[in-house]
């Protein structure tokens, strides 16, 4: 009998998208259905209630949440808070209609992997499509850290910043400042000064040295 090649093809991965708001779920399960046919299942969940009975329920079967901030049973941070306290291995992507940068450093600071607006824009589109595909390219546990992850822990046990992390890891995924800026919300100033501290903290001179410390 001829081998299957479905079975050959690796597991698709779990999202969980925590929103009170249908269309948004349907926007997230559609955009990642046409950019990354097969590479990931989409659970959902209309409350945080909801979204941690499913983490409860599946122990390690998560590989990324997607955090509205306003939920009806979880307002603001709460929410974050709770997922960290609770699930602190499973990363958490916080979804919001605010545009407020001390909002996105303050999530950040408290733990999520990024902040993404919900925008139907090409910013905001491209910024929900990089963090899927840094999780999709993300290799299985028994196949080792990813350079990426191997970066970031390195990164926290130096001591940088939430947001010099995030651009750390805009870095890796080979986008310059100006498009770092226009992902993140952030100056072009501010980009370049959280660049030369991921540099100082490496303590390289330029992006190929610092991707040569972490070859794919």
């Amino acid at each position: 009998m001829a081998p299957d090649p479905a079975s050959d093809a690796a597991p698709a991965r779990r999202l969980l998208v925590v929103d009170d708001h249908a269309l948004v779920r349907l926007g997230v399960r559609t955009l990642v259905a046409q950019q990354f046919p097969g590479q990931f299942e989409v659970a959902e969940a209309g409350t945080l209630e909801q979204g941690l009975a499913q983490l409860r329920a599946a122990p390690g079967g998560i590989a990324l949440v997607l955090l509205d901030l306003q939920l009806p049973d979880a307002k603001g941070f709460a929410g974050l808070r709770i997922l960290r306290r609770d699930h602190p291995g499973v990363p958490v992507v916080v979804l919001s209609g605010a545009q407020d940068v001390r909002i996105r450093e303050e999530a950040l600071r408290l733990g999520a992997r990024a902040y993404i607006g919900k925008s139907a824009d090409a910013g905001g589109m491209g910024a929900w499509v990089e963090v899927l595909r840094q999780q999709a390219v993300a290799p299985a546990a028994a196949g080792g850290a990813s350079p990426a992850a191997e970066a970031l822990r390195t990164a926290h046990g130096m001591g940088l910043s939430p947001r010099q992390v995030q651009v750390l890891e805009l870095l890796l995924a080979g986008l310059d400042n100006q498009a770092i800026a226009e992902e993140t919300g952030l100056t072009l100033g501010t980009v370049k000064n959280c660049v030369s501290s991921v540099f100082l903290g490496f303590n390289v001179r330029s992006r190929a040295e610092l991707l040569g410390l972490f070859p794919t």
